[in-house]
């Protein structure tokens, strides 16, 4: 009776953790695919499949500051600091193992740009509802941040 109670446990434990994506795994999947439909994209339509990759409150944040007129807090992309972005730069797309931060995960990012370069960026995760979603990016390379959480005046 103990040992089947144990494996029941062991089972239910095993089948949690098989559902939870990492962060990194998670941040990899985003930016393949925002990536890939980035020069189709408008940052006032972002496409529903963003929900499962980035928290309520960035969406929001950003939804706010895109109907601020001239507002000057996020002058390029926010997820890529970049203005376009070509396809052919994915496959040099990587991430880097997490590390625990503030409740969170932050994972390096490097996104491939012109001539064979690498932009590195931070991803920062916490767990929403079960999964890991970016709240916050940071450019490395360029030692820059859009403050999109600052007031709007």
């Amino acid at each position: 009776m103990r040992i089947g109670m144990i494996l029941i446990a062991c089972l239910l434990s095993a089948c949690s953790v098989a559902n939870r994506q990492d962060a990194r795994t998670q941040a990899y999947d985003f930016y393949k695919l925002y990536l890939t439909s980035f020069s189709s994209l408008a940052s006032e339509n972002l496409p529903q499949w963003i929900n499962q990759y980035v928290s309520a409150d960035t969406l929001n944040r950003l939804e706010n500051i895109a109907k601020t007129p001239e507002q000057e807090i996020v002058n390029s992309d926010y997820f890529t600091y970049t203005q376009d972005y070509d396809p052919s730069w994915i496959p040099a797309l990587k991430t880097g193992k997490p590390q625990a931060l503030m409740g969170g995960e932050v994972v390096d990012v490097w996104l491939g740009v012109e001539d064979h370069q690498l932009l590195h960026l931070q991803a920062w995760l916490r767990e929403e509802k079960g999964r890991w979603k970016i709240y916050r990016v940071q450019d490395i390379t360029d030692n820059f941040e859009h403050r999109i959480f600052t007031d709007i005046k």
